[in-house]
């Protein structure tokens, strides 16, 4: 069987970490071929020595640039003998499907965000396609908003690398930890929609309380600057530290306390399962998605969009009671050997695969 992994781009985050995670786990079982527009992590695949084909950005949806596109999957579809195209980009499937029209390829498609609108596009794009949801979240929308087959939904959750080869900690939180500070983290591309700002206010609250508390992001993204500039003009770079990209997430989790998540839109983060591996609670908003993985006063608390105060009082609560933190961090655990297991999130899939060969 030979599977070509597709996207728009293999930037940092957690559909690339998922692409990565599944070409680590089906190498030595199934031959790979990835194809994108780019992006960061391309090194990644190729230290795997696994082949990239440079595609157009699916987002311009110009229907010269969509024609340039559909050769190209058809180029590659026959060249590498292709049983099957697993795309993780709402236009890279609709593509992969009339590519299909012409080489006979199977098509499936991994859901990533809970969507908030486009709805019929989304119909469009993923008709008739297998359909994996890494939430049943995600596949009740599919459903209800784009109606979606629910026979062609298949949720299957995400899991996680827990270990790095790389074991270099950025010395700033190594430097917090020995001061003894209570670290709460969010690790997250850092965009708008992921709250990053609301995690600004949280801290300022916070550490109004209490200095003991300090904060730092892990992540990049088209806001990194802008939001590095404003922490820094409201004089807050003695409370909130932005490392900036990690490929060892797991190696820094080591060193936080608590993770929060302030996002507006999920699918299935994976910043939660990578923390709950860890033993690190965490506080999270109550979307879609996020409150699969994150059970109120059991691995962690949820609170509402926006709500600054919340996500304060509830660091707070936490940082007090030690008992309540022990019992936390043991559930935590707890949540990602039940939920979030390697083993059933590889056997998912390579029954997927299977199945859809033999078709």
């Amino acid at each position: 069987m030979k599977i070509l992994y597709l996207n728009n781009v293999m930037t940092v985050g957690g559909v690339t970490k998922c692409i990565l995670k599944l070409c680590k786990e089906f190498q030595e079982d199934i031959e790979i071929v990835v194809a994108s527009h780019g992006g960061q992590l391309l090194s990644e695949f190729k230290s795997m020595g696994i082949k990239h084909y440079e595609i157009y950005d699916v987002e311009n949806k110009n229907p010269i640039s969509i024609s340039k596109n559909v050769k190209l999957l058809i180029d590659i579809i026959k060249n590498e003998d292709i049983d099957i195209v697993h795309s993780h980009h709402r236009m890279t499937t609709l593509l992969a499907k009339i590519a299909s029209k012409f080489t006979g390829v199977k098509v499936i498609h991994t859901q990533h965000l809970c969507i908030e609108d486009k709805f019929k596009l989304t119909k469009l794009a993923l008709n008739g396609v297998e359909i994996i949801t890494v939430s049943e979240a995600a596949k009740r929308i599919l459903h209800e908003k784009s109606n979606l087959d629910k026979k062609n939904i298949t949720t299957i959750y995400n899991t996680i690398e827990v270990e790095n080869e790389d074991k270099n900690v950025d010395s700033r939180l190594i430097e917090l930890k020995k001061k003894e500070y209570f670290v709460v983290a969010q690790v997250s591309r850092i965009i708008d929609y992921k709250g990053v700002y609301d995690f600004v206010e949280v801290a300022r609250k916070t550490v109004k309380e209490n200095n003991k508390i300090r904060f730092v992001l892990i992540g990049d993204g088209p806001e990194y600057e802008p939001l590095r500039r404003y922490i820094k003009n409201e004089g807050l770079e003695e409370y909130i530290y932005m490392l900036g990209s990690k490929n060892n997430v797991i190696n820094h989790l080591k060193y936080i306390d608590l993770l929060l998540l302030c996002s507006y839109i999920e699918g299935l983060p994976l910043a939660p399962l990578e923390a709950f591996s860890q033993s690190i609670p965490v506080i999270a908003t109550n979307i879609d998605g996020t409150n699969e993985e994150v059970k109120d006063g059991y691995n962690g608390f949820l609170v509402e969009v926006k709500d600054v105060t919340s996500f304060k009082n509830s660091i707070l609560k936490i940082y007090q009671d030690k008992c309540s933190l022990i019992k936390l961090k043991e559930n935590a655990y707890k949540s990602y050997c039940n939920n979030f297991d390697k083993e059933k999130y590889i056997k998912s899939h390579k029954e997927k695969y299977i199945n859809l060969k033999c078709r």
